[in-house]
């Protein structure tokens, strides 16, 4: 890739682990790297090395790939650093594999096991004893150190980046909600529009998801007209609909959205979108 990825931002209520991608291409990087910026607001966050000597906690390598799977080898992955896979093809390695198309979620649940079981591993190494040792949500301690203070409190951050929801129907905004939540943004919804339009004008927002068939004006309308106000012309715009038909996304184009999902929308197209249109995402991409 031609630009740096900077280091992922962390929130304070996170545990960062260190990650190496090994055989994917530089648009498979580049997808990589923008959605785990969606994990640094997760307990469990996942970021590229921020210099060559930082210690690797985990490695993703690609299963369809003979040369990453020899790579993953030399670098001898274990219960301490663990690896995942990612490909059509199953590699029988010992390691945890997810199929392609990736499915993120499952991606996520993957590394967050592996890295649960690598860190109470540590922890055994560090107290010199196999007994069980449990997580307190904080620190890893040993039952009889229940009483001692925490050597490192998570702390809940407020969220820094907002969303704004923009849909009639309450199913699609449950959906939007639950969908968000574990990354902790700050959501917002409107019901119609004209309540989208003020909204946009009184906070800023990294993106809105606009629903086409509204009572009112209709989502191209309402996008044309964030798009037109030097206020928000920069918030990044994702209609929605259920007419996914060559007319219909040109329509959407034409109104100035910067993507267009049809519904119902898939949870992973939905992080996938999300995650390209974060700020330090929205800068690799052009090029900055």
């Amino acid at each position: 890739m031609s630009a740096v990825t900077p280091p992922a931002k962390t929130e304070p209520g996170s545990r960062r682990f260190v990650i190496e991608t090994l055989g994917f291409s530089d648009a498979e990087k580049a997808m990589l790297a923008s959605t785990f910026r969606l994990t640094g607001r997760r307990v469990f966050a996942y970021a590229e090395p921020a210099n060559p000597d930082e210690r690797i906690d985990i490695y993703l390598a690609n299963a369809d790939n003979a040369e990453a799977l020899q790579q993953l080898q030399e670098k001898a992955p274990n219960i301490h650093a663990p690896a995942v896979l990612i490909g059509r093809t199953p590699a029988n390695i010992g390691w945890p594999q997810i199929d392609r198309p990736i499915h993120w979620i499952r991606l996520f649940e993957q590394m967050d096991n592996a890295m649960q079981a690598a860190l109470l591993e540590r922890a055994r190494r560090q107290y010199g004893t196999t007994e069980e040792v449990q997580w307190d949500g904080r620190t890893y301690r040993r039952a009889g150190d229940r009483e001692a203070a925490p050597q490192e409190a998570l702390t809940e951050s407020k969220p820094t980046e907002t969303v704004l929801v923009v849909d009639d129907s309450a199913t699609v905004r449950a959906f939007m909600r639950a969908k968000l939540a574990p990354f902790r943004f700050d959501v917002d919804y409107a019901e119609s529009g004209e309540i989208a339009i003020d909204m946009a004008q009184a906070k800023a927002y990294t993106c809105i998801f606009l629903d086409i068939m509204m009572p009112g004006i209709d989502g191209y309308q309402v996008c044309k007209r964030i798009k037109a106000n030097p206020s928000t012309r920069e918030t990044a715009v994702v209609m929605l609909s259920s007419k996914s038909s060559t007319f219909d996304k040109f329509r959407g184009s034409w109104a100035g959205c910067d993507a267009y999902l049809g519904k119902p929308v898939g949870e992973d197209e939905l992080l996938t979108t999300i995650a390209r249109f974060l700020p330090g995402a929205r800068k690799i991409v052009n090029g900055q």
